[in-house]
């Protein structure tokens, strides 16, 4: 009898890990829709939105803030959002990422896209923050660390469909249109297999029992991050565009660059989470930031086809686990406060990307270069990093 209860044990717990699995696979997938496509396929589809409208790049970076502005919206928003309504805030969020990506077909003038933009901005945040808050909240703590590598996986994973997507569309001499339209429905196909993600689980700690925030390296963190989403940025508005700047001769030079992104963040998580393993999390996002610096620049002091795939292999190597690993830092530094912690994080990181395309935007029309706004991004991204030199011995 013994026997038969110990391998009941085994097998329930057997199938909560297939379960956490699932449940991390199907974060992974909410990912692809708001992050990969809902707000990253601007990107590689950029280019052709310039060639075929009257979108310069100048325009193409405000249209980029306006996205960012919906972002800091929609984690201001996501913080405000009832535990037992998140679910609801995710599916309304998943909705409304999957519309505005296919009505941004159907148009080909500023104020619609800009529009359509500012909505994908606030739904790609909020299901960055409750629906992170869903998925990390259903995995068992023995395995929350691993699985949720895959979860934030989803975001290159997304990139990559959305730069194939790109190629495979230019191959056939389609256009924006075809590439949004496309995605969107790919998007749409997605949202059955999200019935997996979960409520949040009631809390089973009182106040009396639950730790207390560490403020003081959290306020440390929430100000590297946003030097982070001022860095990271301008790459990942631009670099296709600097590609055929760059390259013009060269066709399938934006789509090498982009692609070279999401594959590249596809393993990075779980590589990063390794190191982090390792090294603590601190030290490994420290490095994180300091080898994505380096991404950022390469464009301005390695020219031609070498430095753009440097490029998007080094940005898209580190760019997730930058927010892989600060989200989890977050949550570390206030576990029982961890929509607050997402939610302040992800709003900042927003106020960076607000300012990151309009400054590169400013720099570009002065200088006629991106060479300036590069090696500023550069330098937010090692301000960022020395931002968490302090954090030595804070519980993370």
């Amino acid at each position: 009898m013994r026997l038969v209860r110990d391998t009941d044990i085994v097998n329930a717990s057997t199938n909560t890990d297939r379960n956490a699995l699932l449940i991390a696979i199907a974060g992974a997938f909410s990912l692809v829709i708001a992050l990969g496509i809902g707000r990253f396929l601007f990107t590689p589809a950029l280019p052709d939105m310039i060639a075929d409208s009257s979108l310069t790049a100048v325009s193409g970076g405000y249209l980029a803030a306006v996205n960012y502005g919906g972002y800091l919206l929609g984690a201001m928003l996501a913080m405000g959002v009832p535990a037992h309504q998140a679910r609801n805030a995710l599916w309304v969020a998943l909705w409304v990422s999957v519309i505005s990506s296919v009505l941004m077909g159907v148009s080909d003038n500023f104020m619609p896209w800009a529009i359509n933009r500012f909505l994908a901005g606030i739904a790609s945040a909020i299901i960055m923050v409750n629906g992170s808050a869903l998925v990390l909240g259903a995995l068992p703590n023995h395995l929350r660390a691993r699985l949720g590598n895959i979860h934030y996986a989803g975001i290159g994973l997304g990139i990559s469909i959305a730069a194939l997507t790109v190629a495979l569309i230019e191959s056939l001499q389609g256009s924006y249109p075809w590439m949004w339209g496309g995605c969107g429905v790919f998007a749409l196909l997605l949202l059955p297999l999200l019935k997996r993600i979960p409520p949040l689980p009631h809390a089973r700690d009182t106040a009396h029992h639950a730790s207390p925030v560490n403020r003081k390296a959290l306020g440390f963190l929430i100000a590297s991050y946003t030097l982070a989403g001022f860095g990271y940025i301008t790459s990942t508005t631009y670099l296709p565009v600097i590609a055929r700047t760059q390259l013009p001769d060269l066709n399938n030079a934006a789509f090498y660059t982009w692609l070279a992104v999401g594959l590249a963040a596809v393993p990075a998580n779980l590589l990063w989470g390794k190191l982090a393993g390792r090294a603590g999390e601190r030290n490994a996002l420290m490095m994180a930031l300091v080898v994505q610096a380096l991404g950022v620049s390469a464009p301005a002091w390695l020219p031609g086809l070498t430095g753009l795939v440097t490029s998007g292999l080094l940005v898209g190597g580190t760019f997730t686990a930058v927010v892989a690993l600060s989200m989890y830092c977050g949550r570390q530094l206030a576990p029982h406060a961890a929509s607050m912690a997402l939610g302040a994080l992800t709003a900042c990181y927003g106020v960076g990307q607000i300012l990151g395309p309009v400054v590169t935007a400013r720099m570009l029309e002065s200088s006629g270069s991106f060479a300036p706004g590069l090696l500023s991004a550069a330098a937010a991204l090692i301000g960022a990093a020395a931002l968490l030199l302090p954090l030595g011995s804070a519980r993370f």
